[in-house]
């Protein structure tokens, strides 16, 4: 695959997984042995850490910021928004809005993202759910 095409399916699983909330783009896209920050998940891994966030956040929504490509690696930086109707990590449902940013370098193998390496913003989300 090019670097165009490595970009489209970094869009499309956002797109699909986050924005349409479309259960199966793990399964379609990663690859089976899928890695997060080096740790092996697999797609039902990186599925329910997926679930996880549409289930705190039913509204959330991704765009990306920036995305370029270099090889098998395509980087996107990415704002999300959302309301917190659901428990997210030990913090109960406040009814909040947020916003934050993370940036993932992500790995394509055979047509299909293979690793991800993210920097989440999780200071600054919390923060927002936490403050009076």
């Amino acid at each position: 695959m090019g670097l165009e095409e490595n970009k489209a399916l970094v869009r499309r699983f956002y797109a699909e997984a986050i924005n349409q909330r479309d259960r199966s783009a793990c399964e379609r896209l990663l690859s089976e042995d899928f890695t997060h920050d080096d740790e092996l998940k697999g797609r039902a891994g990186q599925q329910q850490a997926v679930d996880a966030f549409l289930d705190a956040f039913p509204d959330l929504h991704n765009e990306i910021l920036i995305l370029v490509a270099e090889g098998d690696l395509v980087a996107a930086h990415q704002k999300w928004t959302g309301t917190q109707s659901g428990d997210f990590i030990g913090i109960p449902a406040t009814g909040r809005e947020v916003e934050f940013t993370s940036t993932a370098i992500i790995r394509i193998e055979d047509g299909q993202i293979a690793a991800a390496w993210d920097q989440v913003d999780l200071l600054g989300l919390t923060t927002q759910l936490k403050s009076d």
